[in-house]
């Protein structure tokens, strides 16, 4: 049984409950927000997707400590102009202001969650050298080839001087290419060593696979899904949750 596997559930749109995936298994949520949308008994993980909007960041640490979370989650791929799309200087300010506090009162804080990209390593490295604190780093990898995947995780974790634990809240297996999509064997076979090699390194406390919807974008592929068409559990979902 593993102790790091969530649900990384999509906030708006999901024709689905969350109690799909209400096994021992699957120990924490989080859902690119600082609103709890399911009563679910299981742990919830606050995240201020962006620090665009000054309510939400004015808001953020009352509503962590409010549903007495233990843990929180930074801006959503702030290197990107279609995400949180934020200087490091910026995010920076906004961090030492509205987030950082919450280590005092013992709430572990994730990294802004960055894409596997240099650019994203590159930005998360100017917001550290800002001297802004966190706990452990937030990773997001899409890809193919299970040791690109680790290697990946690994040297991002090693460029930070191997001192933070990982968690990685989002991952697939993806070619980016709708004209060549990834087969449903090579989904199966990343998905199997993938959840393997993040259970047995000590250093990775969380993951969440992407993602738990019936349909995926066509570049990502349908094949990554947690969730299948007539809205029960897809074959990775059972075996996501243990079922």
């Amino acid at each position: 049984m593993s102790a790091k596997r969530g649900i990384a559930w999509p906030l708006q749109g999901s024709e689905d409950s969350l109690d799909l995936f209400h096994h021992d298994q699957i120990r924490w949520f989080y859902n690119w927000s600082s609103d709890k949308t399911s009563d679910i008994d299981i742990e919830f993980v606050p995240m201020l997707w962006t620090g665009n909007n000054g309510d939400d960041a004015d808001q953020f640490a009352e509503k962590v400590r409010s549903q007495g979370a233990t843990h929180a989650l930074g801006f959503n791929e702030p290197e990107r102009s279609e995400q949180a799309n934020m200087s490091p200087s910026d995010a920076a300010q906004i961090w030492k202001q509205y987030v950082e506090p919450l280590r005092n009162q013992g709430i572990r804080l994730g990294s802004p969650s960055i894409a596997s990209t240099e650019e994203g390593l590159n930005w998360l490295q100017q917001f550290l050298n800002e001297g802004c604190q966190i706990d452990f780093l937030a990773l997001h990898w899409y890809g193919r080839g299970v040791d690109n995947f680790i290697d990946y995780i690994t040297s991002a974790r090693e460029r930070f001087g191997s001192r933070y634990p990982v968690w990685i809240t989002e991952f697939s297996c993806t070619s980016w290419n709708p004209n060549e999509p990834v087969s449903q064997d090579e989904i199966n076979q990343f998905f199997d060593q993938s959840l393997a090699r993040l259970d047995e390194t000590d250093w990775v406390e969380r993951y969440a696979w992407f993602g738990a919807a019936r349909h995926l974008d066509a570049a990502l592929g349908s094949g990554n899904c947690l969730i299948s068409d007539n809205g029960q559990l897809s074959e990775l979902g059972r075996k996501y949750v243990g079922a």
